[in-house]
Formats: C-alpha cells, sequence, structure tokens
C-alpha cells in the first residue's frame, strides 16, 4: 500500500507546512507518508487527513501490485 496525500495537497493547492499546522500532524510524518518512507499509518493521522482534505481514504491510498 502507497499513502498519497501530497496530490490532493497540490490540487488544492495547500502546503505541507500549512497541513502540519492546521492538523497538528508534525511535519516529518507528512513528509515520510509523502515520500512513501512508513510502514504503517495511524487510524488517527489518516482520519486528520481525509478531514482536513475533505477527501476519502480511496483518494490518497493505493494499492500497489
Amino acid at each position: 500500500m502507497k499513502i498519497m496525500p501530497n496530490q490532493v495537497l497540490k490540487d488544492k493547492g495547500i502546503s505541507q507546512n500549512k497541513m502540519a499546522k492546521d492538523t497538528g500532524i508534525s511535519t516529518t510524518t507528512l513528509r515520510n507518508l509523502n515520500h512513501n518512507r512508513t510502514t504503517r499509518i495511524s487510524f488517527d493521522i489518516l482520519e486528520k487527513i481525509c478531514i482536513y482534505l475533505d477527501c476519502g481514504v480511496e483518494d490518497i491510498l493505493c494499492v500497489e501490485k
């Protein structure tokens, strides 16, 4: 699985730093997620991202085959 909030951020014109400030998610965590340098994500963080970006999980997650 791969998480890709960067595309949604780009489409909405929001920077990672602004999202970090607004959601309380650390910039390091967001950077690691955007660069696919993580092996897990908590439901809490996933929920914060989806609520903030007003999107569904399917918009930021994909399954790599």
